[in-house]
């Protein structure tokens, strides 16, 4: 646990220094905040963690975090709090029940998203969580400047994980010919389009990655969409880790 790893905590401080005065430059460009003022909840009980993350987003951001120090006060404040818009949520709390707790703050959440928030969490516990309901997961050694773009990304109704918690192409789950829920099977570039998509890029961003064109992308998660059956790039991500696809 991160509390047992002075190791990992000063990772995080020298982190939250080291961002700040570039952060105080993009926020008085309006760039950390992202246009839009969120309500965030961060559930953390370490203190040292919780409240210089709070101080630190609200100093270079427009949006409001309020805190909690364990699973029972973070359901406590969900219910007394309209309209969060993301939860933080610390696996490693000591109330914490893991992927049940991670499933029944999901549900008090009503619109909101639930984002996992911890120094590490095993892939398979992440893909589990994700589909009772989370919407990502954030590592506590990541840098702010990339932890404002991940809220962002929540707050659009993406789901967002880091690189090193998607697949490659030497895992076993990767396949360029995967079956879709023994329906049609997923192409290359339909598999590589669906890792970015589960990654949380828009389709510009996945045009540049695969040197195409937004209309060629869009027309490809048309087809994404409909071979796994949902309605979405949200669904898309979230049934492609369900199955296994990504």
């Amino acid at each position: 646990m991160l509390g047992q790893n002075p190791e990992r905590k000063k990772e995080m401080m020298d982190n939250l220094d080291r961002d700040f005065s570039k952060l105080e430059q993009q926020a008085s460009n309006g760039v950390a905040s992202g246009g839009k003022r969120l309500r965030i909840l961060i559930a953390d009980d370490h203190a040292l963690i919780r409240d210089a993350l709070a101080e630190v987003i609200q100093a270079n951001s427009n949006h409001e975090v309020l805190v909690a120090d364990s699973l029972k006060e973070a359901h406590d404040v969900m219910r007394n709090t309209p309209a969060i818009d993301i939860v933080l949520l610390d696996l490693n709390m000591p109330d914490m029940e893991g992927v049940r707790s991670v499933e029944a703050t999901a549900k008090l959440s009503g619109t909101g998203a639930v984002v996992l928030f911890s120094g590490n969490a095993p892939r398979d516990v992440v893909l589990q969580a994700l589909a009772k309901g989370a919407k990502g997961f954030i590592p506590k050694s990541m840098r702010l400047a990339a932890l404002l773009n991940a809220l962002g990304i929540v707050a659009m109704g993406e789901i967002y994980l880091p690189a090193s918690m998607l697949g490659s192409e030497n895992d076993p789950a990767y396949s360029t010919r995967r079956s879709v829920g023994g329906g049609a099977a997923l192409n290359e570039k339909e598999t590589e389009i669906l890792r970015f998509v589960v990654a949380g890029m828009s389709n510009k961003e996945i045009a540049r990655r695969t040197t195409s064109t937004e209309v060629r992308v869009k027309m490809h998660m048309r087809t994404l969409c409909k071979k796994l059956g949902v309605g979405n790039r949200t669904g898309a991500a979230i049934k492609a880790r369900e199955l296994g696809v990504c």
